[in-house]
């Protein structure tokens, strides 16, 4: 007991330091929130309580933009998953072809978002954008990629996946690489296909690698701003206009009060993004196992 006690001292520094760059910052976000604060008049900061609240819950604006961000979240983590998983798979097989491939999949992890999302703007572009250019050679038409609303949206979901793509197919790669082979040669013996090897034997074994993917992605996903500023700026209109897009311009108008009830509730629904998450992992599962 006294070592265990005296080995507790040593996590207060750990502490001490997480306490100031996390919990004080956002004691102080949630404290400014209760306040009429423009930057324009800082002698005019009068206490207003539970208002910015109040009016973001009533401003249809503020309602667009969380309808948006959980639009683009949904399809950018869905698509990352199932492209990771079935590349994942692929690449668990014994090709030897696809080893130097590997390489090649982790290259837009390196690249910076802002860069990246520049890129594929000039990709994107109407008149000189190389894809516009390939589908109408091939007779497939030349989408409005970014000036029409719902190609707008597709086409953040589509950049996003092509930068984290390789982040899952990593974390579920390593997770199909430490599966015990014994497990698939047991299972082969008594002729299940592959698959029934998968459903009952690999989705079982990953699920907490997953989930934990699944979860890091929609975290990052529901506060994504630099790809989709460079691409939209959050137009066509209000289109791209996520809830950082919206927190951006409150912070860029001087709006302290408003643009800082806007970051506490973007903390509250991805907490709640995160534990339906995984009550809707877990509780097949849990049943499955009852």
């Amino acid at each position: 007991m006294a070592a265990g006690g005296a080995g507790r001292w040593f996590l207060l520094p750990g502490l001490a330091f997480l306490f100031t760059i996390d919990l004080i910052p956002l004691v102080y976000s949630a404290w400014v929130s209760f306040y009429n604060w423009w930057l324009i008049r800082p002698r005019d900061v009068r206490f207003v309580g539970l208002d910015n609240y109040v009016r973001l819950g009533v401003d249809p604006e503020f309602n667009r933009a969380v309808v948006v961000t959980t639009l683009f979240t949904a399809g950018a983590v869905a698509l990352e998953f199932l492209a990771g998983l079935g590349l994942a798979l692929l690449f668990a097989q014994p090709f030897r072809f696809l080893r130097p491939i590997r390489v090649l999949l982790l290259l837009p992890l390196f690249v910076v978002p802002v860069v990246g999302a520049t890129m594929w703007r000039v990709i994107f572009h109407p008149e000189v954008g190389v894809l516009n250019h390939y589908l109408t050679t091939f007779g497939l038409g030349h989408p409005p990629w970014l000036s029409d609303p719902t190609w707008a949206l597709v086409s953040i979901t589509l950049v996003d996946a092509w930068r984290t793509i390789p982040f899952m197919f990593l974390v579920i790669y390593a997770g199909l690489e430490v599966l015990p082979a014994e497990l698939f040669e047991a299972a082969a013996v008594d002729g299940a296909s592959a698959w029934q090897s998968f459903r009952h034997i690999t989705v079982p074994l990953l699920t907490y690698i997953m989930l934990l993917a699944v979860l890091i992605r929609g975290m990052d996903a529901f506060r994504e701003f630099d790809i989709i500023f460079v691409l939209t700026g959050g137009g066509p209109g209000t289109a791209t206009q996520t809830i950082q897009i919206l927190n951006y311009r409150a912070f860029g108008l001087g709006h302290m009060g408003q643009a800082n009830a806007i970051g506490i509730v973007t903390l509250v629904l991805v907490a709640v993004m995160c534990f339906v998450l995984m009550r809707a992992i877990l509780r097949p599962r849990g049943a499955a196992q009852a």
